[in-house]
């Protein structure tokens, strides 16, 4: 709230919501803690209002690990960030240690998923524009096929097909300043090159 700007309804938490970040949630939605490091939480750039893609990679359930190796997809897109910080946690050991903490604003689909993942494969934050909501069909990348692209033959050049096109002049006009002299200069290109 801005000096002088009046107090309305719209702008205060409900009526027994608390305070804090649980009065922030919508309702409907959850938000979500992940336990991030400089890397997974892009080097200190994840902060409150910021939008991010999820991505998970590991090895899948039953996959052969000769086949395809490690797998990354991203399982949750455009995703709102409610706060960033540091949370208290104890360590193997029972004393208390901090850790970077990311709190997302997720359904409760969304923040199953995301429990799952964080239990059992690596999770990586990936910053997006604010601009940019669309969400985008990507099928998975398995660490098999990063290397089977690079033997892979390379692809054939394709013909280069060139269309007749007409030479066009160009005119151009350009006007000269002189002291308080003003002339016109006139110059064509030939063949339309410029």
């Amino acid at each position: 709230i801005y000096r002088g700007e009046p107090i309305l309804e719209n702008r205060l938490a409900a009526s027994g919501s608390g305070g804090g970040l649980a009065a922030t949630i919508p309702r409907g939605m959850r938000a979500c803690a992940v336990k991030v490091d400089d890397v997974v939480g892009v080097a200190g750039f994840v902060t409150p209002g910021m939008h991010v893609d999820v991505l998970i990679s590991g090895t899948p359930p039953g996959a052969q690990a000769d086949t395809q190796g490690t797998v990354s997809r991203t399982i949750l897109q455009n995703i709102a960030v409610l706060s960033a910080g540091t949370d208290i946690q104890k360590d193997a050991e029972g004393k208390p240690k901090q850790v970077q903490v990311v709190n997302l604003l997720v359904t409760p689909e969304q923040a199953e998923s995301l429990s799952l993942a964080g239990n059992q494969v690596r999770i990586q934050l990936v910053l997006r524009n604010p601009m940019d909501t669309e969400i985008a069909k990507v099928p998975g990348t398995a660490m098999g096929t990063l290397f089977a692209s690079q033997n892979a033959a390379p692809a054939s050049p394709r013909p280069v097909v060139k269309s007749p096109h007409k030479a066009v002049k160009r005119v151009f006009s350009v006007e000269v300043i002189n002291g308080s002299k003003r002339t016109e200069q006139t110059f064509s290109s030939p063949g339309g090159k410029q």
